[in-house]
């Protein structure tokens, strides 16, 4: 059976795509190909990684590749999954249309509302706390998801 490819899109530096790309690829190995990208490359801030530290998985620096590579590449996708936080009236219905237009034909697209890391406030710990939070939010997406098209999870923390 040819296994489901996924691509994970959000907005600036992929922190959100790249989390849930290895949240996938850990929950299902070896039953999908799971991608991410961004709009804005640039390194993965500390905060991601330093929460996908705590629960034993190393979140590369780097960020994914650009959304346009991917498409100058001709990557096709049977899912196409927006992480874009629905509260930015203005960015995220752009966001989200610009990225159906360009998958939708050949993807089912699917939308997830998750707060961006550059968006925490408050003390250091309120940050680590509120990052723990997007974390978490991601992989419970990611296991529902999978759910949803028949793959079962395996072992994550």
């Amino acid at each position: 059976m040819e296994r489901k490819k996924i691509l994970f899109v959000c907005t600036y530096h992929g922190e959100r795509s790249r989390i849930a790309e290895e949240f996938s690829k850990r929950i299902a190995p070896g039953k999908i190909k799971a991608y991410s990208c961004c709009f804005d490359p640039w390194k993965i801030g500390s905060l991601p990684i330093d929460v996908m530290r705590e629960v034993g998985i190393d979140l590369p620096a780097e960020s994914p590749k650009p959304i346009f590579k991917r498409l100058k590449e001709r990557d096709v996708f049977d899912y196409v999954i927006c992480l874009c936080y629905d509260v930015l009236k203005e960015q995220c219905p752009l966001f989200k249309r610009y990225v159906y237009g360009l998958y939708a034909r050949k993807a089912e697209t699917i939308s997830w509302s998750i707060p961006d890391f550059k968006a925490l406030s408050g003390t250091e710990e309120e940050r680590r706390e509120g990052a723990r939070k997007i974390r978490d939010k991601i992989k419970s997406e990611v296991i529902s998801f999978l759910a949803r098209i028949g793959i079962g999870a395996g072992s994550v923390h």
